[in-house]
This record gives C-alpha cells, structure tokens and sequence, in this order.
C-alpha cells in the first residue's frame, strides 16, 4: 500500500485524540464504549480493504472523475456538493476546537478571531497547493511530529501516577452492547482513508498491494490510538468523575512531567506538535473541500493577470463561515455539533460503498 495512505490514516487518527473524540467516548463509558472501540476495528478492515482496492483500478483518478463518467448530474452536483460540506465541516472541527483550546490553556488574553485567523492563514497557504505538494508537506512534517507523539502516547502508561485500578474499573463495563454515538467517533478515527477521493489523483501506480498484515497494522494502530484517548484520561484522573473534563487529552498531559526534559510540563510539548497534527488534518481535509468546489463551479473568466481566482473565491468563503462559527458557538455547541456530526459519517461510508459498487459495475460493463 502507497505510504501516503498510511499518512492520511495516522493524521487522522492523531488529530482525532485531542477533539471531541475521547470526550464522546468517555461520556459512554457506562454504554459500551470499550465494545464499540472494537468493533470500529472491523469497520476499519471493511473501510481500508474496500476503498484501497476500489481506487487500485483507477490510478491518478479521483472520486469526480469517476462520478462526472459513470452518473447522471442530477446525482453528480448533488453528492459532490454533500462531499464538500462534510469535507469543510471536518477541518471545521478541528479548527475551531484547537481554537478554543489555546484560548483556554495557553493564550487567555487574545480572542478567538485572531486565533482562528492566525491558524487560517496557515492553513489557505496550504489547501490551494497542488495535490502531490500537500502529500509531501505532510509527509515532512509527520517525520517529525510522529516519534514525539508516540512518547507522549506511551509515557502515561508508565508514570507514577497512573492507576491501574482505574483501567480495570473502565475495563469491567466491557459486558454492555456497543453505543452508536461511540462507535460512530471511534469509527471517525479510521475514515482519513477516505481521502483518497482526491488524493488518488497523485497515485500513478496501476497496483497497490493490500496484505492481510497492512490491514492488521492499521487495526492494531487505531485501536492504540483509541486506547491511549480513553484510558490514559481514565488511569490519571479517575473513573467516575472522569466526564468533567472539557478536553481530557490537554487535561491530563498537564498532570505529566518530564523529570529530566528541557521543559518540565508536558503540556507545553503536547500542544504545539498537536497543533502540528492539526494542521496537518485542517489541511487535509479543506484541499479536499477545495478541489470538489472546483468541479463542481469552476469560473473560466474569473482571472487576474492570467491567474484564475475561483479557488481564491471557495477561500474567502470558508474564512467567512469560519470566524462567523468561532465567535458565535460555545464550547458546549462545538461538542454537540461534533457528536452528530460522528454520527453522520457511517451512513455517509454506507453510501460510499454503495456508489463504489456501482461504478465499478458501470465501467465493467
């Protein structure tokens, strides 16, 4: 399998540990939140396999493409304009929950308009780079980002003040049926593959291979990752009193210290790398947004100096909706709006896998 999936796939489930994922999943820790991380895994098989090999036959084609060939435009328009407002509400997430987090945990004195347009400004240089280009910054930045993460994953694990005790608790309520709500968030931590809807555009290889032992990794690593969301909160802080937390990832790293560190409070480590994945999934998911929008309206004349502005125009509108929702929505909002949002997407993969089938079956015929 193309390594640039893996990295849709681990940015994707990195960004996914400080949003309101683990705060989803602990709210439902009395609902079977432990069978639902499990059974997210089967899905995750399902989502991979299907997807990878869907796209294995259509090399440097991207999922418009394959609908403008083998639709109707009365479906055509319709599902790409459901495409860009999924795509656009993903990053939308992102951005304004690390907004509110820095605004709590690090910079209290600014306001959240200036927060969200200094992370914007970032993020616009990046959506409107070509497609191969953003798979290479974040390919450039994970080289840096991941082996940090990974010990910041593991590192509670083996602090003093982790109880186990806690771990067992949370473990005992493994006998209930799976919630929905933290099946659908855990599931959410696999759907980056999903982005090669647009991505598989730089992928000229006629075949990628898809091994049982790809699949087992990806299980393996997004049930790590879920883990680490759900218990590490858990061991550190408790089992009953454990949904008061607004952002427990943020939370408990500012329990840890590095004894021996340049920095002594996690937190001040934890933060920036973790802005780093998200900007990573802010990209990745408004490139995607970006690029639908452009098949869907692409204005010929719309130049300057020989340059066509219709991507600038999709910008201006993203900007627009984004400081609006930043500085209207409370925190509380954000949260909801995240849970039924979670619980959306499997219907919308259902779909996917549908439209998968029948385009397949179209151009065999």
């Amino acid at each position: 399998m193309n390594r640039f999936l893996y990295y849709l796939l681990f940015v994707n489930m990195s960004a996914n540990m400080i949003s309101a994922v683990p705060k989803i999943l602990l709210d439902q820790r009395l609902n079977g939140t432990i069978p639902s991380m499990l059974l997210s895994v089967i899905f995750s098989f399902l989502l991979v396999y299907l997807f990878v090999k869907f796209f294995n036959k259509f090399p440097s084609k991207g999922l418009p493409e394959l609908l403008k060939e083998f639709t109707s435009p009365w479906f055509y328009y319709p599902f790409l304009i459901t495409i860009i407002a999924f795509w656009f509400v993903g990053g939308l997430i992102t951005l304004i929950t690390y907004s509110f987090m820095l605004k709590r945990f690090m910079t209290p004195d600014m306001s959240l308009i200036w927060i969200a347009s200094s992370i914007l400004i970032f993020v616009s240089f990046g959506i409107l780079m070509n497609t191969k280009s953003v798979l290479n910054t974040v390919e450039n930045v994970l080289f840096f980002t991941i082996p940090v993460i990974i010990y910041m994953m593991v590192k509670p694990f083996f602090s003093d003040q982790f109880e186990w005790d806690f771990v067992r608790e949370a473990i005992m309520h493994v006998n209930h049926l799976p919630s929905y709500s933290a099946f659908s968030a855990s599931s959410f931590v696999y759907v980056g593959i999903m982005n090669i809807i647009i991505f598989n555009r730089a992928f000229t290889q006629t075949k990628r291979r898809l091994t049982w032992k790809q699949l087992l990794l990806i299980g393996i690593t997004g049930i790590s990752v879920l883990s680490a969301a759900y218990f590490v909160p858990i061991g550190l802080n408790g089992f009953n009193k454990i949904n008061d937390l607004v952002y427990p990832a943020i939370t408990t790293s500012d329990t840890l210290r590095m004894k021996f560190g340049l920095i002594e409070r996690l937190i001040y480590l934890f933060m920036p790398f973790f802005l780093a994945i998200s900007f990573l999934s802010m990209l990745i998911h408004w490139h995607v947004a970006i690029e639908t929008c452009k098949d869907v309206i692409w204005l010929k004349r719309f130049k300057w100096k020989k340059v066509n502005l219709t991507p600038y125009l999709y910008l201006v509108v993203f900007w627009i909706i984004t400081l609006k929702l930043v500085t209207t929505l409370s925190e509380y909002e954000v949260y909801l709006y995240s849970s039924y949002f979670f619980n959306a997407v499997p219907g919308l993969v259902a779909v996917f896998f549908f439209l998968c089938w029948f385009i397949k079956r179209r151009a065999a015929t």
